[in-house]
C-alpha cells in the first residue's frame, strides 16, 4: 500500500483523536447505531424467511447494541414468543427495549402490545392494563384489554370493552372472535344478547378476514339450517380446523364414522375436545369405535383447564403408550412438572424446588418404581434415599372416556425442597471439597450426615467422620500416594480445623503437625522420628 493510500487513514485517525470526550462518545454511538441497524434488519430477513432460529441466534449475539437500539430487544421478544421461549425472556428483552428506548424501525406501542399479550398469558392481568393505558389506541389494544378483564372476571369491563371494540372498529373480526368464544359457554344476559345480533349481523363481513367465525357462531345461530350452510361451506375450503368438527356432527353434516376418521388422524387433541365429541355419539357401537382409536392413539392431548387459549398440560402418547406429560400452572412456559415415562410408566421427572426463589432451581427425579424414587438431582448434587421409603406421587391415573388410554391427573402438585431431599436421603453425592475432580459421598443417618467419602476416579482419597452432624476427624491423601497419611481434627463447635499431622513416609509417625488458634498457626516437626515433635514456630493463618 502507498503512503498517499495511508495519509488520509492517519489524518482520520489524528482528527478522531483530538475530538471532545463527548463528541467521541457521538462518533461512537453513530457507528454502533449503524452495526445495530444491520443486525436488525439481518434478523427481520431471517424472519421473513421463516429462518426463525438464526434470527434469534443474531439478535442473542447482537446484545452488546442493545443500548442504542431497541429495535434489537423487541425484535428478539418478538422472535422469543414465536418460538415458545419462556414468557419471562420475551419481558425481559421487552424491558431492555424501553429501558434505552432508542427505537427506528419499530415503535413502542408494537412494544407494548407484545408486553400486554405476555402478561396476559401469565395471567398477570392488572399489570397488562397499565401497560395497555401506554400502547396507544387500535383493535389489538382493545382486544388485549378485554381479554384483561376477562381474566379478571370483570364481565362488565369486559361487556363495555368489546362493545367499544365493535363501535370503534366494526370491520375488526378479532373483538368478535374473542366474544363468541366468551358467551358460548354463558346463558346471555340482555346486554349480551344485544352484543351477539350485533356480531350475527355483521358475521357475512368477517368470515373472510376470519373463516373460523363460522363455526363459532352456531351456538348463538336459531336457524339451523343457516347454521349449517355456514359450517358446511367453511369446511369445504378444505382448511377446516379440527375445533369445527362438533359443530358438524351436531348438524348432521358429517356422520360419527367420518368425524371418527377426522377426529383421530390429528396429532394434536384438546381434551374438551375429546369430551364434546365422545358426548355426540350416539350409539353403543360407535362409543366402542371412538374408545379402540383413543386405545392405540399417537399424539399429543392438550388440556386448556381455564379456557383462555393457552395450555397448561400436555402428555404425548406412542401407540397408546404414554411418552411424556408436562404442567404448567402459571402458563409462563417453564412446566412446574415435566414426566417422561418408560414402558407407559412414570420413570423420571423435573419440577421445580419449591425453595428455589428467584433462581427458579429444578430438581431432576429418578423413580425405581413409581411412586418409589429411586434419586433425585439439583445442581450438582444427588440424593439417594433408602430403597421404598420416599414416595413421590404427583400424578394419578384414569382410563379416558371409556378406553385403556390411562390419562394423567393431579389434583394439586406436592412440591419437594432440598430439606426433603436430605431428610430422606441415605446418601448425598456432591463434587469433592478437597481434592479437584473428587465425588464426594455422605453417608445419612435421619437427614444428619455420619460419614463422608472422596474419591478420585474410584479411589480413596478421603474421609470424614462426624459427631451430631457435626465433623470430628478427617483423613485425607494430600499428595494422591495412594494413602490417608493427613489427620485433621475439627473444633467441635465450628466447622474449622483445630488441628492437623501428617506422615508423609508411611513410617506410622506423624512428622509434621499444625495447630490452630484464632487468625495464628503453630507449626512443629519431628526431626529425629522419636514420635515426639521438638521444632516449633508459629505464624498468621492463611
Amino acid at each position: 500500500m502507498s503512503r498517499s493510500m495511508l495519509l488520509p487513514v492517519w489524518l482520520m485517525a489524528a482528527a478522531l483523536t483530538a475530538l471532545p470526550a463527548q463528541d467521541w462518545e457521538d462518533v461512537q454511538k453513530t457507528g454502533d447505531a449503524a452495526v445495530a441497524e444491520r443486525y436488525a434488519q439481518w434478523a427481520q430477513a431471517a424472519i421473513d424467511d421463516g429462518r426463525w432460529s438464526f434470527a434469534e441466534e443474531a439478535l442473542e449475539r447482537a446484545a452488546d447494541y442493545a443500548e442504542v437500539s431497541s429495535d434489537l430487544s423487541y425484535l428478539l421478544a418478538f422472535v422469543r414468543n414465536h418460538e415458545h421461549r419462556p414468557r419471562r425472556a420475551v419481558l425481559e428483552a421487552l424491558r431492555s427495549a424501553f429501558a434505552f428506548n432508542q427505537w427506528n424501525s419499530y415503535s413502542p406501542a408494537e412494544a407494548r402490545l407484545l408486553e400486554a399479550k405476555t402478561l396476559i398469558a401469565i395471567r398477570s392481568f392488572e399489570a397488562a392494563l397499565d401497560v395497555l393505558r401506554l400502547a396507544g389506541e387500535s383493535a389489538r389494544e382493545i382486544c388485549l384489554r378485554a381479554l384483561a378483564y376477562q381474566g379478571l372476571n370483570d364481565s362488565r369491563g369486559f361487556i363495555q370493552t368489546i362493545k367499544e371494540a365493535l363501535d370503534r372498529y366494526p370491520r375488526s373480526a378479532m373483538p368478535v372472535r374473542i366474544f363468541f368464544k366468551y358467551a358460548a359457554n354463558r346463558i346471555p344476559g340482555a346486554g349480551e344478547r344485544e352484543l351477539i345480533a350485533i356480531c350475527l349481523r355483521r358475521l357475512p363481513l368477517l368470515l373472510e378476514e376470519d373463516p373460523e367465525l363460522a363455526f363459532l357462531a352456531v351456538p348463538f345461530i336459531r336457524d339451523t339450517e343457516e347454521a349449517r350452510r355456514l359450517v358446511a361451506a367453511y369446511r369445504a375450503s378444505g382448511e377446516a380446523d379440527i375445533a369445527a368438527l362438533p359443530a358438524a356432527l351436531n348438524l348432521g353434516i358429517i356422520d360419527e364414522t367420518q368425524a371418527l376418521a377426522e377426529l383421530f388422524q390429528e396429532p394434536l387433541l384438546d381434551k374438551d375436545l375429546l369430551e364434546t365429541v365422545w358426548g355426540l355419539l350416539r350409539t353403543v357401537e360407535d362409543r366402542r369405535d371412538f374408545a379402540r382409536n383413543l386405545s392405540a392413539f399417537s399424539g399429543f392431548i392438550t388440556e386448556d383447564i381455564d379456557r383462555d387459549g393457552y395450555i397448561e398440560s400436555r402428555t404425548a402418547y406412542r401407540n397408546g403408550s404414554l411418552l411424556s406429560y408436562f404442567y404448567d400452572a402459571d402458563q409462563d412456559l417453564l412446566p412446574e412438572l415435566d414426566v417422561f415415562f418408560t414402558a407407559g410408566l412414570p420413570a423420571r421427572a423435573e419440577l421445580a424446588i419449591e425453595d428455589s426463589g428467584k433462581d427458579r432451581s429444578r430438581v431432576f427425579l429418578e423413580w425405581e418404581q413409581y411412586p418409589a424414587v429411586l434419586s433425585a438431582e439439583l445442581g450438582e448434587v444427588k440424593y439417594i434415599p433408602r430403597p421404598g421409603e420416599f414416595f413421590f406421587n404427583p400424578l394419578q391415573f384414569r382410563d379416558l372416556l371409556g378406553s385403556a388410554l390411562l390419562y394423567p391427573e393431579r389434583e394439586f402438585i406436592p412440591r419437594i425442597s432440598r430439606r426433603t431431599l436430605i431428610s430422606f436421603a441415605l446418601t448425598i453425592e456432591q463434587p469433592g471439597r478437597e481434592i479437584p475432580g473428587s465425588i464426594e459421598r455422605i453417608e445419612m443417618n435421619a437427614g444428619i450426615p455420619r460419614l463422608s467419602r472422596e474419591y478420585l476416579r474410584n479411589r480413596l482419597v478421603a474421609e470424614t467422620e462426624y459427631l451430631l452432624g457435626q465433623p470430628i476427624i478427617q483423613r485425607i491423601d494430600m499428595d494422591l500416594d495412594g494413602r490417608l497419611e493427613t489427620i485433621r481434627r475439627y473444633n467441635r463447635d465450628l466447622e474449622t480445623w483445630a488441628s492437623s499431622e501428617s506422615d508423609w513416609d508411611g513410617d506410622g509417625i506423624y512428622e509434621y503437625g499444625e495447630t490452630y488458634l484464632d487468625d495464628l498457626v503453630i507449626r512443629s516437626w519431628d526431626m529425629d522420628k522419636d514420635g515426639i515433635r521438638e521444632y516449633s514456630e508459629t505464624g498468621v493463618r492463611n
